[in-house]
């Protein structure tokens, strides 16, 4: 990976800020009416999205290991609220199902079946149910 030059530095710092890269050049020195010419520029050279990639890599995996901290804590409060006898039943409903859904287990669709007396079969199937 190349390195960069200041001016490049201060660019990444605040496209990575942004994601605008009119402002992320004008905030790196460049006059404002040429900052969109010089961002787009920016953006293609080879060094600078290395560095953004490599960037974002560990900023995505920082964020992942901070989430999955507080996945855990979300986890047990959901749980405690399931469990609790004193926590009304609708609410203990709505964790069991945000504990369940975030597990990856999606409810079953409402499907109602009537069969009437000359053994006709009529079948009701409701995708919108919660």
């Amino acid at each position: 990976m190349a390195d960069l030059s200041p001016k490049q530095m201060i660019f990444v710092t605040e496209y990575l800020k942004s994601s605008n890269m009119t402002q992320a050049a004008i905030a790196a020195g460049y006059s404002e009416k040429t900052a969109y010419s010089q961002g787009s520029r920016l953006l293609k050279n080879v060094g600078i999205q290395q560095y953004l990639n490599k960037t974002e890599q560990n900023l995505n995996r920082d964020l992942r290991e901070l989430f999955t901290a507080d996945a855990v804590e979300a986890y047990g409060v959901l749980k405690e609220i399931m469990n609790d006898p004193g926590v009304p039943p609708k609410d203990r409903l709505v964790a069991a199902r945000d504990l369940l859904d975030r597990a990856g287990y999606k409810p079953t669709d409402k499907i109602v079946a009537d069969v009437n007396t000359e053994g006709t079969l009529t079948v009701v199937f409701d995708a919108g149910m919660e």
